[in-house]
This record gives C-alpha cells, sequence and structure tokens, in this order.
C-alpha cells in the first residue's frame, strides 16, 4: 500500500475513532492508540515509519503552543509554586528514579540510554485530562496547576530529553558540562521565546487581515522551536514561552492599537482546536501502527523479551509510585501547616500576634501576605492519580533517530520504544478509565469555586455594561488594612500609573466595543479582575462585533 494512501487513511480512521470516544465518553487516546495497535497485526500491512525530527519537530510545537494560548497566564503566576514543584522538581525526581530502576533491571542497556529513556517517561499528559476536568469534578484550581504543570514539565522532560539524546548519539555539544548546557538551553529557549512571541504580535497588529494573521500564529511554534534548536537552546521553552506572550499581548496590549484584531482572535479560536485534535489523534495511530514491528524488533534483539517486560512493570510503578509520593509529602505537609494555622488561630493571643506579624510584613512589602488555600486530600487523590502518559512521550520515543552521528544504528532503540510504548499503554489502561470513577466516589465540592466564578463574571459584566456606557473603571483601591506606608503608597501610585496609561485620554473616541475591552483589559491588568472570567466577556464582545459588522 502506498505510503500516502495509509496516512491518509490513517488520519481519517483516528478523527473516527475520536468521535466515537467521545459521544461514549471514553478517552479517545486510548481507543486511538489500541485500535491501532490491533490493526498493525493485520497480515501484509507495510511498516510506515516517519523521519523521527518531523515527530517533534512538527507534532509537539504546536500542541504545546496551542495549550499556551488557552491558559491563562495569570492563573499560572497564581499558582506558580505548585506547577513549578510538579513540573520541575517532579520530573527531575522522576527521571532520576527512573534511571536508577532501569539501570538495576537492565545493566547492559547503559547510563546513557537509561536517562534517555526516563527523560522520556517522565512527563505526564496532563492537558489531556483537564479538558475533562469540569466533567470529572476537578476544582478550578486542580485544573490550572494540572495545565500549568504540562506546560512546564513536557519542557523540563524534553529539555533534558535533547540533552540525553545528544550524549547517547555522539552529537558533540558546545559546552562539555551538562549543568551548564542545560542553564544554557533553558536561558536561551525563554529569549527566543519571549522575542519571536513580540515579533509575531507586532507584525500582526499591523496586518488588517485575520488570514494572513493567523497563518503567522500557525508558523510561531515552529519559528520558535527551529530557531531554539538552531541556537543549542530548548525549542520546547522558547514554544511555551512564545505562546505565553502572544497570548498576553493579544488580549492586555496596554493600548487599543496594540491589541489583536477580533477577527483573527475569533479566527484562531476556530483553528487551533481542530490543528490540535487532528496532531493528538495522528500520534496516537501512528504509534500504535509502530507496535507490531517494535515487538518483532525486540524479539530479535539481545535483550530478553522477559526481562525487559518485567523492566516495563517496574517503571510503570516507579512514574505512578512517585507521583503518590511527591504529592502526598509535599501538598499533605501543606495542608496540615494550613490546618494547624487555624487552629492556632482561635487563640486570641496567637491571633494578636499573627496579626502584628501581617502589619510588619505588610509595611515592609507594600502588601498584605494571604495564607495560600491548600489542596484537600481529596483533590491530592485526585491529582495523584493524573498521571497518566501520552502525546510528548510518544513523540519523544517516535524521535530517537536511526543512527546516530557515526552513522552506527542508535544503541537500543527499539528496547527504549517498546519500554516508552508499554509506560503509556500501562497508565492510559490503568488510570484513564478509573479516574472518572474515582472522582465520582470523591464527590469533591465545587461549590464555592462556582460562586466565586460567577460573582466574577458578573462582575465582568458590569464592567463591560459601564464602559459601554462611557464609564471606565476606577483605580484599584489599595487602603485596606496593611497596605498604608511608603511602600503601600508607592505601590499604589505604580497601580494607578498602569491603569492611568493604560486607559484612553478620551472614551469617546473609542466605539463601545473597544471600550468595554479596554476596561476589562484594564480590571484584569491591575488586578480586579479575574483573566477566566474575563476572556468569556471578550469572546462574547468579539462575536458580538462580528454579527453586527457581517454584510
Amino acid at each position: 500500500m502506498n505510503a500516502g494512501i495509509l496516512l491518509v487513511l490513517l488520519a481519517l480512521g483516528a478523527i473516527a475513532i475520536s468521535a466515537f470516544g467521545r459521544r461514549v465518553n471514553a478517552q479517545p487516546g486510548l481507543l486511538i492508540l489500541v485500535a491501532a495497535a490491533a490493526v498493525s497485526f493485520v497480515p501484509g500491512l507495510p511498516r510506515l515509519e516517519l523521519d523521527p525530527e518531523l515527530i517533534l519537530g512538527l507534532v509537539v510545537p504546536p500542541l504545546l503552543y496551542a495549550a499556551a494560548l488557552e491558559f491563562s497566564f495569570f492563573s499560572f503566576l497564581r499558582n506558580l509554586r505548585a506547577i513549578l514543584g510538579l513540573g520541575v522538581v517532579l520530573v527531575l525526581l522522576t527521571a532520576w528514579l527512573s534511571r536508577v530502576a532501569v539501570d538495576a533491571m537492565m545493566p547492559t542497556l547503559g547510563a546513557g540510554v537509561a536517562l534517555l529513556l526516563a527523560a522520556i517517561v517522565a512527563p505526564p499528559d496532563t492537558v489531556t485530562i483537564t479538558a475533562h476536568g469540569e466533567e470529572l469534578g476537578l476544582t478550578r484550581r486542580v485544573t490550572a496547576i494540572l495545565t500549568g504543570e504540562s506546560l512546564v514539565n513536557d519542557a523540563m522532560a524534553l529539555t533534558l530529553f535533547s540533552i540525553a539524546l545528544a550524549a547517547t548519539g555522539g552529537e558533540e555539544t558546545f559546552i562539555d558540562n551538562g549543568a551548564l548546557l542545560f542553564a544554557w538551553s533553558a536561558l536561551v529557549g525563554v529569549l527566543i521565546g519571549f522575542a519571536l512571541g513580540n515579533l509575531a504580535t507586532a507584525i500582526r497588529r499591523r496586518l488588517d487581515d485575520p488570514t494572513l494573521g493567523t497563518a503567522i500564529g500557525l508558523v510561531v511554534p515552529f519559528a520558535a522551536y527551529l530557531a531554539a534548536e538552531e541556537a543549542h537552546a530548548s525549542g520546547v521553552l522558547a514554544v511555551v514561552v512564545a505562546g505565553f506572550n502572544v497570548a498576553v499581548e493579544s488580549e492586555y496590549g496596554n493600548r487599543r492599537r496594540e491589541r489583536l484584531g477580533f477577527r483573527t482572535r475569533m479566527t484562531e479560536r476556530e483553528v487551533w482546536p481542530v490543528l490540535g485534535a487532528l496532531l493528538e489523534s495522528f500520534v496516537f495511530a501512528y504509534t500504535g501502527l509502530q507496535m507490531k514491528f517494535v515487538i518483532e524488533d525486540l524479539r530479535e534483539s539481545s535483550e530478553p523479551l522477559g526481562r525487559t517486560l518485567l523492566t516495563g512493570v517496574v517503571l510503570l510503578v516507579v512514574v505512578i509510585a512517585v507521583r503518590f509520593a511527591w504529592v502526598a509529602v509535599v501538598f499533605g505537609r501543606r495542608l496540615l501547616a494550613n490546618q494547624s494555622l487555624q487552629r492556632r488561630l482561635q487563640d486570641p493571643l496567637f491571633r494578636k500576634r499573627w496579626d502584628e506579624h501581617l502589619q510588619q510584613v505588610a509595611e515592609r512589602r507594600g502588601r498584605t501576605p494571604e495564607i495560600p488555600e491548600a489542596l484537600g486530600w481529596k483533590e491530592q487523590t485526585l491529582l495523584s492519580w493524573t498521571g497518566m502518559r501520552g502525546i510528548v512521550t510518544l513523540g519523544a520515543a517516535g524521535g530517537i533517530p536511526l543512527l546516530t552521528e557515526d552513522g552506527a544504528p542508535f544503541p537500543h532503540r527499539d528496547t527504549l520504544q517498546f519500554l516508552a510504548y508499554f509506560v503509556v499503554f500501562g497508565t492510559l489502561l490503568l488510570q484513564g478509565p478509573t479516574l472518572s470513577l474515582l472522582a465520582r466516589r470523591l464527590r469533591i465540592d465545587t461549590s464555592e469555586e462556582d460562586r466565586v466564578a460567577l460573582e466574577q463574571l458578573a462582575l465582568a459584566e458590569r464592567i463591560a455594561a459601564d464602559a459601554e456606557a462611557g464609564t471606565l473603571p476606577p483605580p484599584p483601591d489599595d487602603d485596606r488594612p496593611g497596605r498604608r506606608g511608603r511602600d503601600g503608597r508607592a505601590r499604589r501610585r505604580r497601580r494607578r500609573r498602569v491603569h492611568t496609561e493604560a486607559a484612553p485620554t478620551d472614551p469617546a473616541t473609542l466605539d463601545r466595543f473597544d471600550r468595554q475591552r479596554e476596561a476589562l483589559s484594564i480590571s484584569v491588568i491591575t488586578g480586579t479582575l479575574d483573566d477566566e472570567a474575563a476572556q468569556v466577556v471578550l469572546a462574547r464582545l468579539d462575536r458580538q462585533q462580528a454579527a453586527e459588522q457581517r454584510p
């Protein structure tokens, strides 16, 4: 069968299975993977094997970029500590323990190959889970943490993967020290992503064509990835930073003329979900079709099949158990500390001393420190069970080159791919079908978050209505207790200056839609309004303006 025809049939079949999975409320990725793996055993079916560089370079960048565009950057900052703990520290811990396990089970692989495999299986695919967060009963904070974690852990794991791949494949690096190379890769990747995000936004602001503006947006993730890789930096980090930068600048430019046209935003809201669904379906289907051939290659290799299977089981247990232990220790400790503080605050004497301490901190920092709300044990349990591996693991496994730099076959490539696929299958089969059941059993109460979300949405509607009538929102009031003093006044002046610079000098010069967008942007930038509520109203304004201007 011609490879082109096979690719078309592969894409169409993946889309059909994905539609069926959504209709029966099952995980489309798992269904596509299992179905494609079964099809791979059809006699006479040729092996479809793409260039490994195409998989990482063409599939991963747009998926991560789309996720960064849709995610609230302000929510990312609010949950930064938890996100970095899961997305950076946990990934490194999982990679280290996975390497130790693989070294112990299969010492013939070598330390470099073991590290490469550890980097491949380290990042969970939590974006797929958050897409069904409301159906599962996930709280908004857990959903935000999981979404931010997916962006950060993918960048961290693939950066580690690139370094391990270069070392194992014999590729020369311009920095011999591994720690310095990692730092260079992360820092330069961030800078390139920030620069290209700004460049893309500046170009699109000068285009009065939603088609061309969307086309430039489609080019950004590939440009960021390739530019960073050419500079020996993290292409994944560059893509994520570019996505965040474009999203914030497109919606919340300080002046009306600096924001993106509403038609371009509407077009992008339709394009990226379609592209993301197509790419995800393709990766799962392509990986499933490799299963028969990977098993055949593994049988012909020198590695005993039984030991390889046992290593896969051990690796599966490690990646699941490490996440449980991390969440229990870190988030559990925060919950206990929060509960202990709340009990001690019931003592009037301790309460008085605590208030005095907060007052002193507020005078130094210019703001009153808040006690972060800890996740309850039910939320922690769900967070622990959301460690399914998916797109990035499959993409990295498929991205292992066939040959090393000196032309020799890449060491243990078939074993690496088999173990990576084993972990993906294992987590999807174990955690995927049971996650919704676990969520129903836990019955997490989201009523308080729902109430706050409705209040924020009502506030966003009120701000937009006032702005439509020609009234911009007042500057935020920072004269609350603990915000007085020289630092508090300086902070208040800074925030008022942001408000003044963001506001147009004459609201009458703006049409009613731009007045509403201006007011919502000011409210988000100054912290008066949550970004999530503003996005709902901004999307509605775009639709209304498009309907009114339709010929």
